[in-house]
C-alpha cells in the first residue's frame, strides 16, 4: 500500500470541500450556500450565533455571497488546470453566468455582495443583512465592497454579460453623496439609483477608492467610456491633498472631534492598499493615458512611503494598523490570530505588502512581509481563541507566497508544517478519504463564508502545489484581502 504524501492529504481535503460545494450549488443553479453544516451537507435554515468580533449584519443569510467565494472559485480554475479537473472549471464558469445573468440586474447596477449584501437563494432576490435584524426594512440594501473584486473576476463576469460590468461601474456613482465639498462613502444603496446624503461621518475608507478604481479602469478598458475616465480622474485626486506630512491617510476624512477612536487617526494599511490598486489599475489603462498612468505609479509610490513611515516595529512584532496623525503613535495593533471586525490579521497587510513587491521591486515591502512570515513560523493559533478560517488562509498563504517570490525553502517547509496543524483544526475528526467542509472559524462546527474558508481552501491547495515540484506559481496568489 502506497503511503499518502502531505501532498496527496491537502489535495483529497480540498477537492473533497469543492466536491461538496459543487454538488450544493446544483440545488442553486450553481451558486454555493454561505452558511452550511457539514454533517448534513445542507444550507443552514437559522445562523449559528456569530463568533467573537462578528457582526450579524454582514452575514448571508440563506444565501450566496461571489465576494466571499472569489478565492474559492480562483482555487478551482487552478486545480482544474493543474490536477486535469475540467469540471472545477465547468462548475465556477456556472457559478459566475448564473450571477452575472441572473443576480446582477438590480436597480442601481450594484451587485449584491460584499459586506452587507447578498443573493438570497431562499426567496430568490436581493439579500439585506440588516434585514434579519430590523424585519420592518425593506428595499435598502446596502452595497460594500469588503474586498477587492480581483480583475480576473471582471473578465469572466464581462465574458458572460458585458452588460453587468457596464452598470455596475455607472452604478458606482451611488458612492459619491450628496452635498458640498466633494465626498464619497464606502456604503451605497443598490435598490435604487440615488447618492447617499452626507452623515456626521464621511466613511470614506480609502481602500475602497482604490476598488472603485480598479473597477472603473475594467469598466474604461471595456468600453472607452470618458465618464468611466473622468470617475478615475476625480477618485485618484480625492485623497492626493488630504496627506498628512507622513503621506499617511486619515481611515475616514470627516469624523466628528468627539470620536476618539476616528478622529485624527491614520490608516496606514489602507494608504497602503489605495497604493496598490492605482498601480493594478495603471497597466489598464489606454496607450493615450500614458500621463494619468504615470501619475498613478508616482502617487502609489508616496503612499507606500507613507505606509513604511507608520510606527510599526518589525522586530518587536508590531504590526499597525491604525496610528494617531498629530503624534504618529500606535492606536491599534493587527494580531497573528484571532482577527475581529475592523482589526484584520496582519497576513492580511503583509500579503499586500508582497503584492505590491511584485509590484515595485522594493525590498523593504518584502522584509515587512518576511517579518509577518516569521511570526506565523513560530506562533501556533492560541487556546481559546475562534480564529476565523481567514486568519488561516492568509497566514498560510503567506508563507506559501514567500515561498513563491524568495525562492528559500524555509518559507515552504514553515507552510506545509503550518498546513499540517490548519487541516486538524479546521477540519476537525475528518480521516481518511471522508469528503468534508473546513469550519468557518476554530473551535467551531460550521461552515461559512463569510469567515474565509475560500482563502484557507487556496491557500492550501497552493501549498501542496508548491511543496509537489509544480514549479513556480502553480496559480495565481490571492490579493483582494486589502
Amino acid at each position: 500500500m502506497v503511503k499518502m504524501t502531505l501532498e496527496d492529504r491537502i489535495l483529497q481535503r480540498v477537492t473533497g470541500s469543492l466536491d461538496l460545494l459543487v454538488r450544493l450549488g446544483e440545488s442553486y443553479e450553481g451558486l454555493f450556500p454561505s452558511m452550511i453544516e457539514p454533517r448534513s451537507q445542507t444550507m443552514l435554515a437559522v445562523a449559528p450565533t456569530p463568533i467573537p468580533g462578528q457582526r450579524g449584519g454582514d452575514r448571508s443569510y440563506c444565501g450566496s455571497n461571489l465576494m466571499h467565494d472569489e478565492a474559492t472559485l480562483l482555487t478551482m480554475y487552478g486545480l482544474a488546470e493543474m490536477l486535469q479537473r475540467p469540471d472545477y472549471a465547468i462548475a465556477a464558469d456556472r457559478y459566475l453566468k448564473r450571477f452575472a445573468t441572473h443576480c446582477a440586474d438590480t436597480p442601481s447596477g450594484l451587485f449584491p455582495w460584499g459586506e452587507h449584501s447578498y443573493w438570497d437563494l431562499a426567496r430568490g432576490c436581493i439579500g439585506d443583512s440588516r434585514w434579519h435584524h430590523e424585519p420592518t426594512r425593506r428595499g435598502q440594501a446596502i452595497h460594500d465592497h469588503l474586498r477587492a473584486a480581483p480583475v480576473w473576476l471582471w473578465d469572466k463576469l464581462a465574458g458572460f454579460n458585458p452588460d453587468c460590468l457596464v452598470r455596475f461601474a455607472e452604478g458606482l456613482d451611488n458612492h459619491w453623496t450628496t452635498g458640498e465639498p466633494l465626498e464619497y462613502i464606502r456604503h451605497a444603496f443598490i435598490e435604487v439609483r440615488k447618492r447617499h446624503p452626507q452623515g456626521a461621518r464621511s466613511c470614506d475608507f480609502p481602500r475602497h477608492g482604490g476598488f472603485f478604481i480598479v473597477d472603473w479602469a475594467c469598466a474604461l478598458r471595456a468600453t472607452g467610456r470618458l465618464d468611466f475616465l473622468e470617475q478615475i480622474q476625480r477618485m485618484l485626486d480625492y485623497w492626493w491633498p488630504r496627506r498628512d506630512a507622513r503621506d499617511l491617510l486619515l481611515i475616514e476624512s470627516r469624523t466628528p472631534a468627539d470620536d476618539a477612536h476616528f478622529h485624527g487617526t491614520n490608516a496606514p494599511a489602507q494608504t497602503l492598499s489605495l497604493a496598490v490598486s492605482l498601480l493594478e489599475a495603471a497597466p489598464l489603462l489606454a496607450s493615450d493615458q500614458v500621463e494619468l498612468a504615470a501619475t498613478m505609479r508616482e502617487r502609489a509610490a508616496v503612499y507606500i512611503e507613507g505606509f513604511l513611515r507608520a510606527p510599526h516595529d518589525l522586530d518587536a512584532g508590531v504590526f499597525v494598523i491604525l496610528s494617531k496623525s498629530h503624534d504618529n503613535s500606535v492606536h491599534q495593533q493587527m494580531p497573528i490570530w484571532g482577527s475581529v471586525y475592523g482589526v484584520w490579521p496582519a497576513s492580511y497587510v503583509a500579503l499586500t505588502c508582497l503584492l505590491g513587491y511584485r509590484q515595485t521591486g522594493d525590498e523593504r515591502l518584502l522584509a515587512w512581509a518576511c517579518a509577518v512570515g516569521r511570526r506565523y513560523r513560530s506562533e501556533p493559533i492560541p487556546e481559546g481563541v475562534q480564529a476565523p478560517a481567514m486568519d488561516a488562509g492568509l497566514g498560510l498563504g503567506l508563507l506559501a507566497d514567500l515561498y513563491d517570490v524568495t525562492g528559500d525553502d524555509d518559507w515552504l517547509r514553515a507552510a506545509r508544517q503550518l498546513a499540517v496543524s490548519l487541516l486538524d483544526t479546521y477540519y476537525p475528526g475528518v480521516s481518511g478519504d471522508t469528503a468534508s467542509l473546513p469550519v468557518g472559524a476554530s473551535g467551531i462546527d460550521w461552515y461559512e463564508s463569510q469567515m474565509g474558508p475560500g482563502f484557507l481552501l487556496h491557500a492550501l491547495a497552493r501549498t501542496a502545489l508548491l511543496s509537489g515540484g509544480a514549479g513556480p506559481s502553480p496559480f495565481a496568489a490571492d490579493y483582494t484581502a486589502r
